[in-house]
């Protein structure tokens, strides 16, 4: 049973990662004191909050929320990285880059919406457009039912990841989806057949009289 104190910090990561945009986990073992307080710095002024707890109490918050499959990246030192602005992109970029400044930093996987991402998939991100650019995209863009929509929405990461990138190649090229109008389909045979029929009869008709 966990002590109070514990208990206390584990319902402090539970409401950082319920509130939270996206969390990404990093490993910073090997930084020193000044690139850890540059990266904090870096982070503060983003208004991403960085802090880190330990494996098992993370590991506690997260059994709580339902949340599965962050065990695995729960080994050595972790720290949070947790951003409640609505923006996927800036978060993963500003770490990508400090990364490559320092190699020691380096991401574990992320949480969106509940769910574990790997360290790929937050990457990926760092390719998206701007939440602007996505939004017009997919409501000026994107021609298909409400449902289409929703579907992509809640697919899994790496799909959504995939079908924004061509959403975006779409946009970029100038081609439009046809419209149902430009579909219209020609009737099935018998039903043609069927027309011809009619008319056919109608001029028998009318040369008779």
């Amino acid at each position: 049973m966990p002590t109070l104190e514990k208990q206390t910090t584990i319902e402090e990561i539970k409401n950082k990662l319920s509130s939270t945009s996206i969390t990404i986990l990093t490993e910073f073992q090997g930084l020193n004191v000044a690139e850890v307080t540059e990266l904090r710095k870096t982070l503060r002024d983003a208004e991403i909050d960085y802090k880190v707890y330990k494996n098992t109490l993370v590991r506690l918050a997260a059994e709580q929320l339902g949340l599965t499959g962050i065990e695995e990246y729960l080994v050595g030192t972790t720290a949070l990285a947790i951003s409640q602005k609505d923006d996927l992109v800036g978060p993963a970029k500003l770490l990508k880059d400090f990364g490559v400044k320092h190699r020691n930093l380096k991401m574990k996987a992320g949480i969106l919406s509940n769910k574990v991402i790997t360290a790929d998939d937050v990457n990926e991100l760092i390719n998206l457009p701007p939440r602007e650019v996505i939004l017009a995209m997919l409501l000026g863009g994107m021609q298909a039912p409400l449902s289409n929509l929703m579907g992509v929405l809640q697919a899994p990461m790496r799909d959504f990841v995939t079908v924004l990138k061509a959403i975006a190649d779409k946009d970029g090229n100038g081609e439009d989806t046809p419209s149902p109008e430009e579909e219209s389909p020609a009737p099935p045979a018998e039903e043609q057949e069927s027309e011809d029929k009619v008319e056919d009869n109608s001029d028998q008709q009318t040369a008779e009289s």
